[in-house]
């Protein structure tokens, strides 16, 4: 029994059932909280809990919640549940909750109301308020329920099974792992896929991570975005390494005509393909991808048409990978691009490992007369600021304008989460910590 919360989450299901009790608990197993026992408390929030997403606690925890719920069984019939919880600037909370029969909209705007009303009776300024709702158009019995679950260490502490990465010597990060997915030893390198509470599945490769689910977009956005908006018009595309298929997924929103994968370990395809599917998308599916397993160099060696974009999702240059950092290997790539044709690779950490910036970057140089640094944020990755370098053959890589993106952009109707056109711009624009690197 947990005495003093420390956090609390917000969730909300809805379902049908065969009677209005089964429909309340399958409306709670659509909000995740189905096999605990909610203990209802009414509406105050301990000082200082912070709102955190939910997590997975031990079947038949006893857990204080405020909820509220609806059932019907009008066929038809419009029904909504709703949570609001409020903060003042200090940290106090108070939940409020609403049900109704009619729109979700609705509910949550009397459980914000009442939350406006309990700061104003208690004098105390409301600093921000979350709501969350559920609604539910009934076919035979329907149920709405919002819940706000208050939780503490004594769930947490059971949950105690951590993947950690060493960033440097000094520093380190670690994630809550809910179940191990796969593992396996490749003849190149260990393969670990485990599910994290807070990224969903994510892949590491001897203990380092290379994508999850909670965050992999906001890197293969702006590794493949920026050179597909920057080459004019591109139509073949080489992806070195990116096992994971997520850059191979971004490449195939473009209307290209081929795109072909060079990715030494099989081993690692073949588990994204089944336990890390949500990255890929599909994508080695696609009639216009050729993948080829095969040492990068081997490859780059071989006598095929050139591309006119080329994407390196390479690892961090250890090991064997120090060769993908060296102007031996950009003197391949420039060989291999057509005229004009556009290259990117992902650059490292500018906090934690400027080394990794600047050896790239030098790399590239060697080979390329204008190279273009820019900047994204994934929180998987060493310190989340994160840096890419570009180049091109046969013209300037010059920024496009704004116009020119929004434009292709739209074009291409992208649904994107991180990379816009604008952001696409401002991504070139370096701290002078930065700047100073590559000077």
């Amino acid at each position: 029994m947990i005495t003093q919360p420390k956090y609390v989450s917000l969730t909300s299901g809805h379902a049908e059932g065969m009677d209005e009790l089964v429909a309340f608990d399958n409306a709670l197993a659509t909000a995740g909280i189905a096999d605990l026992n909610l203990i209802k408390v009414s509406s105050i929030v301990p000082q200082g809990a912070r709102l955190v997403p939910l997590r997975e606690f031990p079947i038949g925890s006893l857990v204080p919640t405020v909820y509220t719920r609806i059932e019907s069984d009008t066929p038809g019939e419009t029904i909504a549940a709703a949570v609001a919880l409020g903060l003042s600037p200090d940290g106090r909370g108070v939940i409020m909750e609403y049900a109704t029969r009619g729109p979700a909209t609705e509910a949550e705007a009397v459980a914000r109301a009442r939350v406006e009303a309990a700061f104003a009776a208690r004098g105390i300024p409301l600093h921000e308020c979350h709501v969350v709702s559920a609604e539910h158009t009934v076919q035979k019995h329907g149920c709405a329920v919002a819940a706000a679950i208050l939780w503490g260490d004594e769930l947490e502490e059971r949950l105690e099974e951590w993947e950690t990465e060493a960033w440097t010597p000094d520093v380190r990060f670690s994630v809550r792992v809910r179940e191990r997915i796969f593992s396996q030893r490749s003849p190149y390198q260990h393969i670990e896929i485990v599910d994290t509470f807070a990224f969903g599945r994510m892949l590491w490769l001897d203990d380092t991570v290379q994508t999850s689910e909670g965050d992999q977009w906001a890197y293969h956005e702006m590794l493949v975005h920026v050179p597909m908006f920057t080459h004019p018009n591109p139509r073949r595309v080489l992806i070195i390494g990116g096992g994971d298929g997520g850059a191979l997924h971004t490449v195939l929103h473009h209307p290209i005509e081929e795109v072909t994968m060079v990715e030494i370990d099989r081993d690692v395809i073949r588990a994204c393909r089944e336990y890390l599917p949500s990255v890929s998308a599909g994508a080695f599916d696609d009639p216009r991808v050729r993948l080829v397993y095969k040492d990068a160099f081997t490859f780059l060696d071989e006598d095929h048409d050139p591309f006119d974009v080329m994407i390196l999702d390479i690892p961090d240059p250890i090991g064997p990978a120090m060769r993908l950092f060296t102007p031996e290997f950009y003197r391949k790539v420039y060989a291999n691009l057509r005229s004009p044709g556009v290259v990117a690779t992902q650059s490292g950490s500018p906090w934690l490992q400027p080394d990794v910036v600047i050896r790239a970057v030098n790399a590239m140089r060697a080979h390329f007369s204008q190279v273009r640094v820019y900047l994204g944020h994934v929180p998987t990755y060493p310190a989340g600021l994160w840096s890419f370098a570009m180049a091109a053959r046969g013209y300037r890589t010059e920024v496009p304008s704004e116009e020119e993106l929004a434009e292709r952009f739209q074009r291409l109707a992208l649904k994107t989460r991180y990379y816009t056109p604008e952001i696409h711009r401002a991504a070139f624009v370096l701290p002078p910590f930065i700047q100073e690197l590559l000077d």
